[in-house]
């Protein structure tokens, strides 16, 4: 063999040793993109990968290289990547077309996120704690109607956690099959929230007609836009997926109605800065209990922003109490509240920490 061969194998082992090391470190990017998705949320994922791409045109540009060309590496290898990503699959409360869905969108944007329905809220704690879901939405609490029990009594009854919130403002509406009029109406139908917080109109201007829950606002329309004689109360968006007829528009009876989701998942989240907490906690049934419970925060300075008593199931007149507070789990002080907290209850459990996505 001559030297120019041996030059040319050595060459060639060489740039097959490069080819590995970049094989290793393209896996070890996707691996990277997938512990970001999960720290800061698909929504900014999509922003973050266009400073990646940014900042790699930057670094080809000070070692000389043409910008295009890294342009096109760039875009090849992180398409490659969110490729190799697997979809996220997220329950909500269905079907198609809930103010849930809304949220859902509303969080994780339009990162090619599987929607996955169900028909309860019971059925997406389960959908998420078996596996067949990565996260959930679900309604926690409406500022007309107060929190969804279920809600939370499904996250004492799971190992699930909370790992954001979101908020949306709640307009509603009476739908029906194109053409109907409302003296036609016989029947309204809606989830029993929706149908609370338009009390007033139904009683002034739907006077003896039946009313009938639901599941959900989305499940009502779906049904009412089916059906003769049949309304119901819920979103503009079901009305456009079901191809129903808005009659009345932001028939609620408070202007201000908002619905806060959450998003429900198998492990705690640390976001960072601007963090709240959930905890549920019970107490003996004595007096000062609730209050020495709640002295560990009050000598912090740590704010309360919700708390709420539930009955425990299976044990009449006794109760457990729903926390919320601004602050994470690992910084000191409220991790010090909360291990007082410990000593002083029944029964703890740490719902999640947390942050708002706006």
């Amino acid at each position: 063999m001559g030297v120019e061969s041996r030059d040319v194998e050595t060459l060639m082992n060489s740039l097959d040793v490069i080819d590995r090391e970049l094989i290793e470190l393209m896996i070890k990017r996707i691996e990277l993109l997938r512990r970001l998705i999960d720290i800061a949320g698909v929504k900014r994922f999509s922003e973050m990968l266009g400073s990646l791409h940014r900042n790699l045109i930057l670094l080809g540009r000070n070692q000389g290289l043409d910008e295009d060309y890294i342009s096109i590496i760039s875009s090849y290898i992180n398409g490659l990547a969110v490729k190799m990503l697997k979809p996220l699959r997220v329950s909500f409360l269905g079907p198609r077309a809930s103010f849930s869905e809304e949220a859902v969108m509303k969080i994780f944007g339009d990162m090619g996120v599987e929607l996955l329905p169900q028909p309860s809220i019971r059925e997406v704690f389960r959908s998420v704690e078996e596996g067949d879901s990565d996260y959930g939405v679900v309604p926690i609490e409406n500022s007309i109607e107060g929190s969804v029990g279920e809600t939370i009594d499904h996250l004492v009854s799971t190992k699930l956690f909370i790992c954001g919130e979101t908020e949306l403002r709640i307009k509603l509406n009476l739908i029906a099959r194109p053409g109907t009029r409302l003296e036609d109406i016989k029947v309204v139908l809606s989830h029993p929230h929706a149908l609370a917080q338009c009390r007033n109109f139904i009683e002034t201007r739907l006077k003896g007609v039946k009313i009938e829950a639901r599941s959900s606002t989305s499940e009502a329309v779906r049904e009412a836009v089916e059906s003769y004689g049949v309304a119901a109360i819920g979103s503009e968006y079901a009305a456009k997926l079901y191809g129903g007829e808005i009659l009345v528009s932001g028939i609620e009876d408070y202007r201000d109605n908002f619905t806060r989701f959450i998003v429900i998942g198998r492990n705690i989240l640390d976001r960072g800065i601007g963090l709240k907490t959930s905890l549920i906690f019970a107490t003996s049934n004595i007096p000062g209990a609730l209050y020495r419970a709640l002295e560990p925060f009050a000598i912090r300075g740590i704010n309360l922003t919700k708390i709420e008593s539930r009955p425990i199931k299976g044990r009449p007149w006794e109760y457990m109490f729903y926390v919320e507070f601004e602050g994470s789990i690992n910084e000191e002080r409220c991790a010090k509240a909360v291990d007082e907290l410990k000593n002083r209850t029944t029964f703890l459990k740490i719902l999640g920490t947390y942050k708002r996505i706006p």
